[in-house]
């Protein structure tokens, strides 16, 4: 039986006197019972809810019941729908034809509740039956086809393996096999052909004597897996046997599997006769190994015989009459050499130190002169990353003390260069102090020196501390694939400072910094370094702009601006020029793909919505295809300029493969930020504009001064493009499209006229400008009219008081 609790029923009936009736037999009978009217309304509500059954007037006004049943049975969505039809009259035509266009059955009126009901219920359970064998056939169907699907897959491995199968029955007949086998044992073509009856095979085909009897050998252990080896005609298989069992473990045969291990056999044989080849070689690689050492050694020492002779003569110029700018740049230039020269010496110095060759020098230093002569080297990057370096020493550290100054400050600009490689924001902190605070020792007595250098950069997982000081590793390959380096710098710094009977450690902390400590030991000493003089005359270099200087003078860019809009066009290039920035314009993304081809750009500020192909589309375009476009020069970064606020959209630009997001309208501030931010390569955080305050009035002044502010000709330029050419043709298609309810065209021209607007700051309009586009964007047309009225008067007022400006 049918469960009739559940089952809804469509009344479509005119008479309301009879609709009424029908509906409260249904509902006593616990029916869900929708109603109509007539025969339009009775259609959309078959489409709207997918009743269970239909009873249907044959006679109604505008459609009657053989338009309702030949529409019903045209829509797939409704055609399997029973339909029951009422008629008052008896005419076996008009009921011929109602059965004939696909009625399942009729009543006539006046209607009785149990015929009604009888009806109902038969047809009901027809319909379940009918439901339960499609589901059936479709079972069979889908079952039928995994059935195929599995066979054309066992049939498409066993093909596609590169050994030979070979299945067997249980009385050892062959009724399976792939080419491949029949390929190996050199067999008939007619083996091959998968046409032939399986019975005739072993008849008709003279296989080898050795596998005949190796077949045999297999049903003496059917039940076990056989592994083993055979020689058949100067070649080498190699075979395993699995037996077949059915469910209720009845033998059903045994599958074969040969491969043809010849050539690893003779490849085994060369291996073995190889073995003194190999050791040969072996020490020829060895000798290979020290002549290139020695090379390596020989080409050194050509490179800092050059770079001797430069700082010999900036100390012979140090002695000279200079003035203190002039020592400063001599004293620049020397240490830079110094600096240049044990990097050279890296590789020279590793292999010194494996060797245990290295021998360290024992002179007056000073350690504040090292310190400090590192910052002065380092600031100017510092400076370019917006960092901040700071040293700290400790009052109780001695002036003087005995040392390698070129090894110890080969150990600190390497921890302090990676300081500041691995840090993007914040600052680089070095402290020098003695490891236990203490009265200082007299002249010739050791004293252990504790350095720090701490960092705010990315920091180093648990996991890779460990590798920090073993040769040519960094913490992660990520790591050296952004960063790049070789490796050697840690694990000289560490085997340096052993041989300063110190040790070094890291403290570090994923994602918020690292500490690296070491320690030296060292003699105190009176004795004043050579170099004293030259050191103390120096001062802090800098890379300061002028005031006067605008930004594409020290930061000079290519940069592209895709955008449609006129206004947004002329906006965007004022401001641009302002930082002293010549931008190139395309009107859509087409032309921006093409641009990028034929110039190198570092920046593309690219609007979201434009013609034959938008912002997001020429992002992913650009993003997924660059490579293969085999352009000499990196991809641009890729900007999103766009008057949406919505979270959505952002993410949908970051997503689309853009770097970043600016929202309209564009504040000459945020947007020269942008343009340092992405120009230099530095990944701060993104800064908004600030939250924009309400204001009752049509237009914000401060939009309009800062039009001033960028160009004073300008303001009446933007507000004539606006007035004249164009808001009038935006605000006459948004009319045409309400008034046809295109929504997908409300939202495209309410999006544009949108951004003129909050150029110009006119705000209020702006915001309904917006409602309009979000009702276009989830097509509801519902109180559009409404607020096209609004935009209307809100027009008015502000094209009249952008009049004032002019």
């Amino acid at each position: 039986m049918v469960d009739i609790c559940s089952k809804k029923i469509l009344v479509i009936e005119d008479d309301p006197y009879i609709r009424e009736n029908i509906q409260d037999v249904l509902i006593l009978e616990r029916f869900e019972t929708i109603t109509a009217e007539n025969g339009l309304i009775g259609l959309q509500q078959a489409r709207d809810h997918s009743p269970d059954l239909i009873v249907c007037d044959m006679m109604m006004p505008e459609l009657d019941g053989y338009g309702v049943l030949q529409a019903l049975r045209q829509d797939p969505t409704t055609a399997t729908i029973p339909l029951i039809f009422l008629t008052a009259k008896a005419d076996r035509a008009d009921i011929r034809q109602g059965m004939e266009l696909g009625a399942d059955d009729y009543l006539a009126k006046p209607l009785k509740p149990e015929e009604l009901l009888k009806a109902i219920a038969t047809r009901l359970e027809k319909k379940a039956i009918f439901d339960q064998l499609v589901t059936l056939q479709e079972l069979l169907a889908q079952q039928n086809n995994e059935l195929q699907y599995s066979n054309a897959l066992l049939k498409a491995q066993k093909e596609s393996s590169l050994d030979g199968i070979l299945a067997t029955d249980e009385q050892g007949r062959i009724f399976s096999y792939n080419r491949r086998f029949c390929k190996m044992w050199n067999l008939e073509q007619e083996l091959s052909d998968p046409k032939l009856e399986s019975s005739l095979l072993l008849s008709r085909v003279d296989l080898p004597d050795t596998l005949m009897n190796l077949i045999e050998q297999g049903y003496e252990n059917a039940d076990q897996v056989i592994h083993g080896e055979v020689n058949i005609d100067a070649k080498v298989f190699e075979y395993y046997t699995s037996p077949v069992s059915s469910p209720e473990h009845k033998f059903l045969g045994l599958i074969w599997s040969f491969r043809d291990i010849t050539e690893r056999k003779l490849a085994e044989i060369r291996q073995t006769e190889l073995l003194k080849e190999v050791q040969q070689a072996k020490e020829e690689a060895e000798l290979a190994a020290r002549a290139k050492a020695d090379f390596l050694a020989m080409m050194s020492h050509e490179i800092r015989t050059p770079i001797n002779g430069v700082l010999g003569v900036t100390q012979l110029l140090a002695t000279t009459d200079l003035t203190p700018e002039q020592y400063k740049y001599v004293r620049t230039a020397q240490v830079s050499g110094e600096i240049l020269l044990t990097v050279v010496n890296d590789i020279l110095d590793f292999s010194k130190i494996d060797s245990g060759k290295l021998e360290l020098e024992h002179q007056p230093l000073d350690i504040r002169a090292v310190v400090r002569d590192i910052y002065e080297l380092i600031s100017p990057k510092i400076q370019e990353k917006n960092l901040h370096l700071h040293y700290n020493i400790a009052p109780d550290i001695p002036t003087y003390i005995l040392g390698d100054v070129t090894r110890l400050r080969q150990i600190l600009l390497n921890l302090i260069n990676n300081a500041v490689k691995f840090t993007e924001a914040g600052e680089v902190e070095v402290s020098v102090k003695l490891e236990t605070p203490q009265a200082l020792p007299p002249q010739g007595e050791e004293v252990m020196i504790l350095f720090s250098i701490r960092d705010t950069g990315i920091g180093i997982s648990e996991e890779d501390v460990s590798r920090l000081f073993q040769a040519f590793t960094q913490a992660n390959i990520a790591t050296a694939r952004k960063y790049g380096g070789t490796g050697l710098g840690l694990v000289i710094c560490s085997r340096l400072i052993e041989m300063m009977k110190g040790w070094i450690w890291v403290e570090s902390k994923e994602g918020e910094g690292s500490t690296f400590y070491f320690t030296i030991a060292s003699e105190i000493t009176d004795q004043i370094p050579e170099d004293s003089k030259l050191v103390s005359s120096l001062q802090p270099l800098s890379s300061r702009l002028n005031q006067g200087q605008k930004l594409g003078e020290v930061l000079p860019l290519n940069i592209l601006l895709a955008e449609d809009n006129v206004i947004n066009q002329e906006l965007a290039i004022a401001m641009l020029g302002k930082m002293g920035y010549q931008a190139d314009v395309v009107g859509n993304g087409q032309d921006a793909i093409e641009a990028v081809q034929h110039k190198q750009y570092d920046i593309l500020f690219t609007d979201i919505q434009m013609p034959k192909l938008d912002g997001l589309e020429t992002a992913n375009f650009l993003t997924k295809n660059w490579a293969d476009l085999l352009l000499p020069y990196p991809r641009p970064k890729i900007i999103a300029m766009t008057a949406s606020a919505l979270q959505g959209d952002r993410e949908m630009c970051l997503q689309a493969g853009m770097d970043d997001y600016i929202s309209k309208p564009i504040l000459f501030d945020a947007f020269q930020r942008m343009v340092e931010k992405w120009g230099q390569g530095i990944d701060q955080p993104s800064q908004e504009e600030g939250d924009r305050l309400d204001t009752v009035e049509a237009i914000e002044p401060s939009a309009i001064q800062s039009l001033r502010d960028i160009d004073p000709r300008l303001v009446e330029r933007m507000i004539n493009l606006f007035l004249k050419e164009e808001s009038p043709p935006l605000m006459a298609r948004l009319r045409e499209n309400i008034k046809k309810v295109d929504l997908p065209e409300i939202y495209h021209v309410a999006h544009t006229l949108k951004g003129c607007s909050y150029i110009l700051g006119a705000k209020k309009l702006g915001d309904l400008l917006l409602s309009i586009e979000m009702k276009g964007k989830k097509n509801d047309s519902s109180d559009i009219e409404s607020l096209m009225q609004q935009v209307e008067v809100e027009y008015l007022t502000v094209t009249q008081e952008l009049q004032k400006f002019l």
